[in-house]
C-alpha cells in the first residue's frame, strides 16, 4: 500500500517532466430544470480558450435521474467543435453514460462518477482521451463551510482508453481540480477553479493549466432542497 500511494504521489513529476504545458481558459453557463423530485434536464455550452484564440466548443443536453440519495444516473448528448493542427473545425457527436454516487459526512460531501464516453468519429489519427471512446473515473470532495457561500472543492479525474497497437484500456490522463463554488439560496450558482490535465504515457504531448470558470441557473427549481443544488459543484467536463 506504501507502494502505490508514493507511485501515485510520484505520477504528476514523471508528467511535468516529460510534457511542456500550455495555459488555457474554460467558460461553462449551464441551464437546469427540475421536472420534478427524480428527474432533471438540463443544458450546458462550454468553451475553451488558448494563446490562439477559441478552441473547443461543445453544446450538450443532460438527462439525470435520482436513483436514490446515493445513486445518480445520467445520459448526455454533446456536438463537439474542435480546432484541429491544421487550424480548421472539425465536428462529432458524442454520448456519454454517467453514474454519480454520493455519501455524505457531516459537512463534508464525498463523491465518484463513472462515466463511458462513445463518438461517432474520430477526431485525429491519435487516440485522443478527452473526445474519442473512454472510461473515466473521478473521485471528488466538497465542504460546506458553516454559515458560509463558499464551498471548496477538489477532484481527481483518470481518463482510460485504447492506445493504438495494445490491447485493453490504459491509464493515459490524469485531471487535477481544486475550486470555490459559490452557492445562494436563489436560482444562481457559480464556481471558479484551477485544473492541470496531465497526459500518461503520452511523450511530447502537451499539458494544460486551466482556469475554469463556470456559472449555472436553476429553472423552476423552487421544491428543491439546497444540499440538492450542492451536488453539482464538482465539474465533469
Amino acid at each position: 500500500m506504501r507502494t502505490l500511494i508514493l507511485s501515485l504521489l510520484l505520477i504528476p513529476l514523471v508528467g511535468w517532466s516529460q510534457n511542456s504545458t500550455v495555459f488555457q481558459v474554460w467558460n461553462e453557463v449551464g441551464f437546469g430544470y427540475k421536472i420534478n423530485k427524480k428527474q432533471s434536464l438540463g443544458f450546458d455550452l462550454s468553451t475553451r480558450h488558448d494563446a490562439n484564440g477559441l478552441q473547443t466548443v461543445f453544446p450538450q443536453v443532460s438527462y439525470k435521474y435520482k436513483l436514490s440519495k446515493l445513486i445518480r444516473p445520467s445520459i448526455d448528448y454533446r456536438y463537439i467543435g474542435r480546432v484541429t493542427d491544421e487550424g480548421n473545425f472539425t465536428f462529432q457527436h458524442r454520448i456519454n453514460a454517467n453514474v454519480q454516487l454520493n455519501y455524505k459526512i457531516e459537512r463534508f460531501q464525498l463523491g465518484l462518477k463513472g462515466r463511458y464516453q462513445f463518438t461517432t468519429s474520430r477526431i485525429a489519427e491519435n487516440f485522443e482521451p478527452e473526445f474519442d471512446e473512454a472510461f473515466r473515473f473521478k473521485p471528488s470532495v466538497s465542504y460546506d463551510i458553516k454559515k458560509s457561500i463558499l464551498i471548496p472543492t477538489a477532484s481527481l479525474e483518470f481518463f482510460t482508453g485504447p492506445m493504438n497497437g495494445q490491447q485493453g484500456y490504459h491509464l493515459n490522463r490524469l485531471r487535477w481540480r481544486a475550486g470555490i463554488a459559490f452557492e445562494w439560496d436563489g436560482p444562481h450558482s457559480f464556481e471558479l477553479a484551477y485544473q492541470y490535465d496531465q497526459r500518461i504515457n503520452s511523450p511530447g504531448a502537451l499539458n494544460r493549466a486551466i482556469l475554469n470558470l463556470s456559472y449555472s441557473y436553476s429553472i423552476k427549481n423552487n421544491n428543491s432542497k439546497k444540499k440538492d443544488s450542492k451536488q453539482r459543484n464538482t465539474k465533469f467536463l
